[in-house]
């Protein structure tokens, strides 16, 4: 355990000092609002997303299920936020998919605000005399299907009021397209082969250095928490203390775009681990596997890859 703590306040050091350039600097708030989604699903695999970035992928097997996720770092600014919902038919072996969808497919999403930060003593307070702390902004569940098909896309969507957001994060909004670079594809492989290799080393501070845009901003999106940043990184931080060894080769992959065309991931299409990352690893010490998703882009300005999300 003092390992672990040790390095992590290393690692955290080494991404800090990056954080301390005037656009790299949290804008601390004494509170805010948080926009969450919760999800559930029945005989379908799907993606959820929000301004064309996925929130959501799921290509397993089972049935029903609902969580809850944090949307605030998908939303860049005020006004009309997008909501799309793709289904595709769910897995029924560990390498086969149905070949339809069914008449009992849905997704069903509930979306809210919610002041922050509440405890439970300041909600039964605000109960007590009569104020409004959480607000549903949307509650929509895709139609049932009158036949089978193969696919089907749904859009909704919500709005958020300019006075809703006290964070400043950039995302992809500025970020280069990428559909039209004739070498997106090679340099998109090379950067997951770093990765792999970064945490096939153990070299935690490189890794952490690779997320580190997307720790500021996933931080930046909870500007009432001043512990939000140092959570992320120890959080992240536990996945590279000890090296990894890669599972599951994925023979043949493919990128997927979103953000309009500025962002991009590398996703397999073996039947066993379709949709999802091909890094997928363990440890020696802990069998889980973790699935490694991340979203790439150009920042303006830069030719270079970087993690956003």
């Amino acid at each position: 355990m003092m390992k672990l703590v040790f390095c992590t306040v290393l690692f955290f050091g080494s991404i800090n000092s990056d954080a301390q350039k005037p656009h790299k600097i949290i804008e601390y708030q004494k509170n805010g609002l948080q926009f969450d989604l919760k999800y559930e699903h029945a005989d379908c695999s799907y993606e959820i997303l929000i301004n064309d970035m996925p929130v959501i992928t799921y290509f397993g097997m089972g049935g029903r299920s609902g969580q809850t996720i944090d949307l605030n770092p998908y939303i860049l600014q005020p006004g009309k936020q997008d909501i799309t919902i793709r289904m595709s038919p769910s897995k029924k072996e560990e390498n086969a998919f149905a070949p339809f969808l069914t008449t009992n497919s849905f997704v069903k999403i509930e979306l809210s605000k919610n002041k922050k930060p509440m405890s439970m003593l300041d909600q039964l307070n605000a109960k007590d005399k009569g104020e409004q702390y959480k607000w549903m902004l949307l509650s929509y569940q895709t139609p049932a299907l009158k036949k089978n098909a193969s696919y089907a896309e749904y859009k909704t969507s919500f709005e958020v009021e300019a006075k809703d957001i006290n964070w400043k994060i950039i995302g992809w909004s500025e970020s280069k397209d990428l559909k039209n670079d004739s070498d997106i594809k090679k340099e998109v492989d090379a950067f997951y082969e770093d990765f792999k290799k970064t945490l096939e080393t153990g070299d935690g501070s490189k890794y952490l250095s690779m997320l580190k845009n997307n720790i500021y901003e996933e931080a930046a999106s909870v500007p009432w928490d001043k512990t939000a940043e140092s959570q992320i990184v120890q959080n992240k931080a536990e996945y590279a203390v000890e090296k990894r060894n890669f599972i599951y080769p994925c023979r043949q992959t493919e990128l997927k775009f979103f953000g309009n065309g500025k962002v991009v991931t590398l996703v397999c299409t073996d039947s066993l681990t379709f949709g999802y990352s091909p890094l997928i690893s363990k440890t020696s010490k802990n069998m889980m596997p973790k699935v490694h998703t991340f979203y790439l882009h150009k920042p303006k300005g830069s030719d270079q890859l970087e993690i956003i999300r």
